[in-house]
């Protein structure tokens, strides 16, 4: 071997030493260390003892030699003062809340469990002051636990609404509870700063409760029944819970859809007015998420969904989208934690009442809302002034705290004919709903607004008549609310929005249809044609989406599907042109299908050759209100 190789090779030869430098847990040779010459016979070598001495924690520990080490974990003291449970009544949480001592002061906060063993929150709390010794992280948190001795234990109950405490039930407020004997303090209650104005009131008297009953009555005078009953009869309904819709109430600039929602809210807190309600669309999905989760068995205002028509109004909609459907599914979106485990997931437990100029888009979504619209002038402004006194006075408050009082020893029972109430009235409305969710919705709410009425009787607030009454309006009001909805589904209604779509492109010059051989059709200023300045030719205008042979319509599926896409611009249908193809036969627009083959095109010779195509009717095309559908103009905006 060469020179140069017997010298690398040499160097390749080198020796190792392991050096063990101990724990990262237990380097003796960092922190401060004490050793004294006292042995304790009743401690046994390598036993390990905490204590506290000035402002700091030491370790004690005997050594093998019969001597004490002592080794300073931090400096500062802490004890463990509460173990607190936190119960959202899907699951428990714990916390721990803690008083430390450094550099002569006390100082109080609270630790998440989870978080407690890390000692990653003591610079947080403490600041940079407090120092824990390098090694001594899992000494600092025994330490703390050792020194804690008994801790008391506590469970706070995070959210609004039912409980069941032993045999009785209660309802959770920001107060407190109340339950059948009115008032309880024994129950410790943690919400969200945006749920602190929760607080029922309980009316002092008979006379007082009467008063209370009747200024909640006097809601109704503030606008006309299709709009004053169907909120009031949510207010009473979103106690009882479960509730899979949301009201949504729309109206122009000025209409004072906040100020009739607000009053609604103060049924359940006298200080949520216009000014302080619980909840806004600018809030993130999360945020809103988190609130109607929180808001069980209560109703939660959620204010102002005003798309401006601007590069926001997509996050807008994507904030609607998430909150009413969850709460039309009763389903919370599950996630992963920090520490990869699944969260269960917080489903809203409110009824969500909701106030916009317009109204989010989406069949589907729409019919998960039951829509409420108020016009110019409807609201009468002595009256709603009236109201709004009676709200901030507390008499709202204290009709809804005495309501649930007189529910809490009864609450089985209520619940239970409330909820057969609504099943026996859901079949009877089912036979003329525009929405196979509407019967159910109005159903609820009807079965909440007659527990109320019994309720009012009861007390003595308004006689027998009145009741009969009340509930005779109650079923006209809602009788026409369930018609009014009709417009708002049609509008979102992907079929029918197609078959409008397509309006638009033959009238706007974005599509024409031919006869069976391509060639000029009967009437033709009506499919999209137009004739030249010279009168002798028609000249077909953009592209070709079908035929017409007499009054059948044969459509080619994906030119027409693309064209009604283009056409709808930044509103573009929800669904795909498969979907879309369900959506025309559940409407009735398809004329035929070929059943043979299972399939919802039918094969049909057009131009010379075969062809796939959707068989419609030419009335469905023809006239502005065809079939039901409403005539839409190019860049005007949906309902």
């Amino acid at each position: 071997m060469s020179e140069t190789g017997d010298s690398i090779a040499a160097c390749t030869h080198m020796n190792f030493r392991l050096v063990w430098m101990g724990s990262d847990d237990d380097p003796d040779e960092h922190p401060p260390v004490r050793e004294g010459g006292v042995a304790l016979p009743h401690l046994p070598s390598g036993t390990v003892r905490y204590e506290q001495r000035g402002n700091e924690m030491v370790r004690r520990e005997r050594l093998r030699n019969g001597c004490l080490k002592f080794t300073v974990v931090a400096n500062f003291s802490a004890r463990i003062v509460r173990d607190l449970i936190l119960d959202d009544d899907v699951e428990r949480r714990r916390e721990f809340r803690v008083e430390a001592e450094l550099g002569g002061q006390t100082i109080a906060f609270v630790v998440a469990a989870a978080e407690f063993g890390r000692v990653g929150w003591v610079l947080n709390k403490l600041g940079p002051q407090a120092i824990v010794y390098p090694g001594q992280q899992q000494h600092a948190r025994a330490a703390i636990q050792g020194l804690s001795g008994p801790i008391p234990q506590e469970r706070i109950f995070t959210h609004l609404g039912w409980r069941k405490h032993g045999s009785d039930w209660v309802y959770l407020q920001a107060g407190g509870a109340v339950g059948a004997e009115g008032l309880r303090c024994d129950f410790q209650v943690q919400l969200p700063p945006a749920l602190q104005h929760y607080r029922l009131r309980l009316p002092a008297d008979s006379a007082e409760l009467v008063n209370a009953v009747r200024a909640s009555l006097d809601c109704l005078s503030v606008a006309p029944d299709r709009i004053s009953i169907p909120l009031l009869a949510a207010v009473y309904r979103a106690p009882w819970g479960g509730a899979d819709f949301s009201v949504f109430l729309t109206g122009r600039t000025g209409a004072f859809k906040t100020a009739l929602a607000a009053l609604c809210q103060q049924h359940f807190g006298a200080a949520m007015d216009a000014g302080r309600l619980p909840a806004h669309f600018a809030s993130t999905a999360n945020a809103l998420e988190g609130l109607a989760f929180s808001t069980k068995d209560a109703l939660l205002v959620v204010d102002d969904f005003a798309p401006t028509g601007g590069v926001g109004d997509g996050t807008l909609e994507a904030v609607a989208e998430r909150l009413f459907r969850a709460a039309g599914n009763l389903q919370g979106r599950s996630r992963m934690s920090g520490s990869g485990r699944v969260c269960v997931p917080q489903p809203p437990r409110a009824l969500v009442l909701a106030t916009g100029e317009e109204v989010p888009r989406g069949h589907s979504l729409r019919s998960r809302l039951l829509i409420v619209e108020v016009g110019p002038g409807e609201v009468n402004r002595a009256t709603l002034s009236q109201c709004q006194r009676a709200g901030q006075e507390g008499q709202l408050a204290a009709a809804m705290g005495a309501f649930l009082v007189w529910a809490a020893g009864r609450y089985e029972e209520l619940q239970e004919h409330r909820q057969m109430r609504a099943r026996r009235l859901r079949s009877q409305l089912n036979r003329a709903a525009v929405h196979a969710r509407l019967p159910a919705a109005l159903a609820e709410l009807q079965s909440g607004w007659e527990i109320w009425l019994r309720f009012a009787l009861e007390v003595g607030a308004i006689s027998r008549e009145e009741q009969v009454e009340l509930e005779q309006r109650s079923e006209r009001a809602f009788s026409e609310v369930a018609t009014f909805q009709a417009p708002f589904h049609h509008a979102s209604d992907p079929a029918l929005r197609f078959v409008a779509l397509l309006r638009a492109a033959l009238a706007g010059g974005h599509a024409h249809v031919a006869d069976r051989r391509g060639r000029v059709p009967e009437s033709p200023e009506v499919w999209g044609w137009w004739r030249q300045p010279s009168g002798r030719r028609w000249v077909p205008r953009g592209t070709r989406i079908g035929w017409v042979v007499g009054n059948d319509l044969f459509l080619e599926p994906a030119a027409s599907y693309q064209v009604a896409q283009h056409v709808g611009g930044t509103e573009r249908l929800p669904v795909g042109e498969q979907t879309l193809r369900h959506r025309l036969r559940e409407r009735g627009l398809l004329a035929s299908i070929d059943v043979g083959r299972q399939m919802l095109t039918v094969r049909r010779t057009l131009e010379g050759g075969p062809r796939q195509v959707l068989h419609l009717k030419a009335d469905v095309l023809l006239g502005p209100q065809a079939c039901g559908v409403p005539m839409f103009q190019p860049g005007a905006r949906w309902p």
